[in-house]
């Protein structure tokens, strides 16, 4: 049974159709969605509801929590982490599945593309993830919390997730507290299309670097450079 993850705050503009994309996606596999609502004060969980899918509520603010209230009411042995501003690109289940059925493979990730992007966006997302692929092959710990499958015996194993960690770096730390238990594959077809509002909001290099320096801070020193952050939502 695979259990999709949605850490939400006021994302009643996207929810509908984040949820719609993942159940047009499944067919023959028992599945469950868990909307979280993590302090939303918008129709988020009404429009969550209309969907008939589970939603539960998590007041500590951060998307780590979230993820940690959604991971703990879980009934699958697959944990899918989807953000709530982005849709899954069809086909998605069946190559994650692909990878993570594997006895060696913990885990699969892939990139997000975003949403009426540029062409300057388009080619440093290509980039950035072209290094994300050769940071994995090496180093093993590239996760993008947003668009991955974890098997939940992996979690399990750790206590789930690093709840030191509010946002910036929070899926780092997963991968690198996971790795030693098998691979995380980083699969350039596992798709998921999101909305570019955090990088509209803060622009493109600022995000870029926010991103990279917690990353290599995670990866190398175990610990985020940045403890805040500001809800793009």
């Amino acid at each position: 049974m695979i259990s999709y993850i949605i850490p939400c705050y006021n994302e009643e503009k996207h929810i509908r159709e984040c949820i719609r994309s993942i159940k047009s996606d499944i067919q023959y596999i028992q599945y469950e969605i868990i909307v979280v609502d993590n302090n939303c004060s918008d129709n988020t969980a009404k429009i969550a509801n209309e969907e008939q899918v589970t939603v539960i509520e998590e007041k500590r603010k951060g998307v780590v929590f979230a993820r940690q209230a959604g991971y703990e009411n879980a009934k699958g042995d697959l944990i899918a982490n989807i953000d709530a501003d982005s849709k899954i690109t069809k086909g998605w289940v069946w190559v994650a599945l692909k990878q993570i059925l594997k006895d060696d493979v913990i885990a699969v990730t892939g990139p997000l593309e975003y949403e009426n992007s540029s062409s300057s966006l388009k080619l440093l997302t290509k980039i950035f993830y072209w290094a994300a692929n050769i940071s994995n092959k090496y180093v093993g710990v590239f996760l993008q919390g947003g668009n991955s499958m974890i098997k939940k015996s992996a979690l399990d194993a750790v206590n789930g997730y690093d709840l030191n960690i509010a946002f910036y770096g929070e899926d780092t730390m997963t991968a690198k507290r996971i790795q030693h238990l098998g691979k995380i594959v980083f699969e350039p077809d596992l798709i998921s299309i999101s909305s570019p509002r955090r990088i509209n909001e803060q622009g493109l290099v600022k995000t870029i670097w926010l991103y990279l320096i917690n990353y290599l801070s995670v990866t190398f020193k175990g610990k985020s450079l940045t403890n805040d952050y500001k809800d793009h939502r």
